[in-house]
């Protein structure tokens, strides 16, 4: 592809996966009728309701935020000038990268933590020149209209770009301006969490924009891979959850709350697949195999480990079985081998810089 586009859309989720659920209108009906040259399912996050910066952090890097201390943020602990990261990858391919954010620039330490992860450009809320507003914030219509902008620019042949949106950011109790009521909850829980019902109709209005910005790259010439993905669940009303899930949920139940979806297209011929499920630390693998892009050898890695351990997150993992492990839980013994080779490579990616096996993490000669 000559452009790649990789947007981590804010609380992006689907509530419908909440078995009891009743709403008048369907929040993401565009996303639910995707097949084309696509490549969707569900990424387990590694948080719910915040923490934003270190979902960023693991899908540039796949460093998994299981072995990070918790309340941590690498963004402002573990980068440093150098660090292997997607973005470096796609440079060392040609590829002009751009971080684009329409927020403010000093959230999480991102101006530092972007160079240190090889970014070439960094955009922010104020590079976005008369947004369409949805409450205060930057609605997902104008910040694609900017990615447009960027992959007609000249900022070189080939682009890539990692998108963090705005428009769904909480909190959801707040006035509806700029927002129409389209969707809300019914039966039971109708009249219940009006903060859901905020929800879900920001959500309609994602739905929206990215209909919008599939219609605009299907009639762009240039081959374009585009990436969009929730970073995790969104922060309503704790009772909501208590509704949907039980006061115990087993561990199962429990990733529930850390499901969100993702969706690969492509306006060129890419292979087509339904229910694909994974943690986040294996997404950036999976865009540069379908990208048919070189992988490093810890890409390579990643991508074997998948499939001994499809989900790995703070919650817990789950074996290509289909089998939950909860934090605390005994692993299988193969599993858990697979599991602490994973944890001692990642060390040496990121703490153990003295020692750091460059060429299995980056692109050699």
């Amino acid at each position: 592809p000559v452009n790649i586009i990789a947007i981590m859309n804010e609380s992006f989720a689907d509530l419908t996966i909440f078995e009891g659920l009743e709403l008048e209108e369907d929040p993401t009906p565009f996303l639910h009728s995707m097949t084309e040259n696509t490549i969707k399912g569900w990424m387990y996050s590694p948080v719910t309701g915040g923490g934003t910066a270190s979902v960023e952090f693991e899908y540039l890097t796949g460093f998994s935020t299981l072995f990070q201390p918790p309340h941590t943020v690498a963004y402002q602990l573990y980068v440093e000038e150098g660090m292997p990261s997607l973005a470096a990858l796609a440079g060392s391919q040609g590829y002009e990268t751009t971080a684009f954010h329409p927020y403010l620039s000093s959230g999480w330490n991102r101006p530092i933590a972007y160079q240190c992860l090889s970014f070439d450009h960094q955009l922010y809320q104020e590079d976005v020149e008369d947004p369409y507003l949805i409450r205060h914030y930057i609605s997902d219509q104008s910040d694609y209209e900017k990615l447009y902008e960027i992959t007609d620019g000249e900022q070189g042949d080939k682009t890539f770009i990692f998108n963090v949106t705005m428009q769904n950011h909480s909190a959801y109790a707040g006035a509806w301006t700029n927002l129409p009521r389209e969707v809300w909850l019914t039966g039971e829980m109708e009249g219940r969490y009006n903060t859901v019902n905020q929800y879900l109709n920001l959500i309609y209005q994602s739905d929206q924009a990215l209909e919008y910005l599939i219609s605009y790259f299907s009639q762009v010439e240039e081959p374009t891979l585009i990436l969009l993905f929730g970073d995790h669940q969104p922060q309503v009303a704790t009772n909501f959850y208590t509704d949907v899930l039980g006061t115990a949920p087993d561990t199962a139940l429990a990733q529930k709350k850390q499901m969100v979806p993702f969706v690969l297209w492509a306006n060129y011929d890419i292979p087509e697949a339904q229910g694909v499920e994974l943690s986040l630390n294996y997404l950036s693998a999976l865009l540069m195999d379908t990208a048919n892009l070189p992988m490093t050898g810890y890409q390579k890695y990643l991508a074997r480990l998948w499939e001994a351990a499809p989900v790995i997150n703070t919650v817990g993992i789950r074996d290509a079985g289909g089998n939950w492990y909860g934090e605390n839980e005994a692993l299988p013994e193969e599993l858990e081998a697979a599991v602490e080779d994973y944890r001692v490579l990642l060390y040496n990616h990121v703490f153990d810089k003295k020692n750091r096996v460059e060429g299995f993490f980056t692109l050699t000669e």
